[in-house]
This record gives structure tokens, C-alpha cells and sequence, in this order.
């Protein structure tokens, strides 16, 4: 990094705080002024009948780096609401009791759950912070839009052209926004009222549905969880829908 290394680590260790601890996940190496760390992606190598869909995020999160599966529960030990929501909407089928963080990364590597698709995890950008912008204020502009931009656009568009989903499923508007065809600002508002907020993957040579969804932390309306599963829900059956009429018009 250079002449930034110096503002890059008091930046990192301000906004980091705590998270600095897992030694394991970020260091800084003053020698050769280098950041060195740990990232998480899920992606199963077994092969099943399942259609293939991406669940894309923004970053790690470094607890859950620390506790080994993506979307651990908190500091408090308590679940990420992701969990049970996919759960109620039909996506998989896995008992609370098996849902620590070893247990899911063996299931879901595995595809050890019933379903209808195989997924994967991945993450658009590899830096793990607490929050997604903590990235572009711990690098800063220039490094960011040099290096770390252009690197997470290629290994995406690498990874998508690897895997070949058959949809993906972003949790986040800034996410979907890099990655579609078409952008959206306003889009609560349209998935409140039962609303698909989807495109097409830009700059891919293959016709990729995504997908845009709550926040996996999402819980500011006193019915957040029936919205939840009822967005999940309606993404889940336009896969499926999608799928079924592809099979039909090839046959």
C-alpha cells in the first residue's frame, strides 16, 4: 500500500476496534506495509440436481470469520435472523439445534439440507468490516476505486462465469446496484407491497436473474418477519417459475 499504509492502519484500528482482536482475521504488517486477511466464501463442490442460486452479500462480517460460517449470531450469541427467516419462506429445512456455525458450513458445503437449490455464499467484497461502508473509509477513495473496486468486479464476474447460477439473490441495494443492469433507489416500498424488485446481471454473456431483498438484519416494521418471508417466498416461486417454463420451451 505504499506512502497510504500509515493512514490505512490508524483508520483500520479506529474503526475496527474490537474486531482487531481476531489476530487470525486482519493483520498489519509495518515491514512491508501490507494488510493480510481472512475472507469467507461458501461454495459447494458436490454435484446434485438442484438449480444453483447465488446468495450474494457485500462483506464479511470479522465475528462471523471468527466463528466459521457466514451469518453467525452476534456477540450476544443471538441467531441472525436470516436463519429462521429463509427457513419460514421455504428455502431450506434445518432444525435450530443443528444451526450453530460448524454444523451449517458442514451442512450447506455438503448440501446436506432439503431444498429446492443448491447455495452458495459469496461475497462481493473480500475486506471484512462491521459494515459495509467502513471499507471505503478504512482505504479510502482513491485505493478503493483503484484497486479494491475493480478486483470485486472482476472476481465476481469470475466466479459468477465459474458456478453458473441459475439466479442470484442480493441483500443489499448498493450490492444489487453494482452488479444489475438496471438500478433502484426506492425499493421498501415495493417489496412492502408484495413487489419483485429483480433485473439481469450486467456484463456476463449469459442471462443471470438477480434478485433484491431485505437487509439480513431488517427489522424496522412491526411485521418484519412475515415481510421477510413473504419477499423470500415470491423470489423463491419466480425461480422456480423461470425454471419450469426454461425446461418447458426446451422440451
Amino acid at each position: 500500500m505504499g506512502q497510504e499504509y500509515g493512514c490505512i492502519k490508524g483508520r483500520a484500528t479506529e474503526i475496527l476496534g474490537e474486531y482487531l482482536k481476531y489476530s487470525n482475521i486482519i493483520k498489519f504488517g509495518d515491514v512491508d506495509e501490507r494488510v493480510t486477511f481472512t475472507t469467507e466464501r461458501l461454495i459447494p463442490t458436490k454435484s446434485t440436481q438442484r438449480p444453483n442460486v447465488m446468495l450474494l452479500f457485500s462483506n464479511p462480517h470479522p465475528h462471523s470469520i471468527q466463528q466459521g460460517m457466514f451469518l453467525s449470531a452476534n456477540t450476544k450469541n443471538k441467531e441472525n435472523l436470516f436463519w429462521p427467516c429463509m427457513r419460514n419462506a421455504g428455502w431450506f429445512s434445518i432444525p435450530e439445534s443443528k444451526r450453530n456455525p460448524k454444523q451449517l458450513r458442514d451442512i450447506f458445503l455438503e448440501v446436506k439440507y432439503s431444498g429446492p437449490f443448491k447455495l452458495c455464499f459469496y461475497c462481493y467484497y473480500v475486506f471484512p468490516t462491521r459494515y459495509p461502508i467502513h471499507i471505503l473509509r478504512i482505504f479510502g477513495k482513491r485505493f478503493f476505486t483503484q484497486h479494491i473496486e475493480p478486483e470485486a468486479k472482476n472476481e465476481f464476474r469470475k466466479t459468477t462465469m465459474e458456478i453458473a447460477p441459475d439466479a442470484i439473490i442480493t441483500f443489499n441495494k448498493d450490492i444489487f446496484n453494482l452488479v444489475s443492469e438496471d438500478k433502484i433507489e426506492r425499493y421498501l416500498d415495493l417489496l412492502k407491497k408484495g413487489k419483485l424488485v429483480q433485473s439481469r446481471i450486467r456484463g456476463i454473456n449469459r442471462d443471470i436473474p438477480v434478485f433484491l431483498t431485505y437487509p439480513t438484519g431488517w427489522r424496522y416494521h412491526k411485521e418484519y418477519m412475515e415481510l421477510r418471508k413473504d419477499s423470500l417466498e415470491t423470489i423463491k416461486a419466480a425461480i422456480l417459475q423461470r425454471l419450469n417454463a426454461s425446461v418447458n420451451y426446451s422440451t
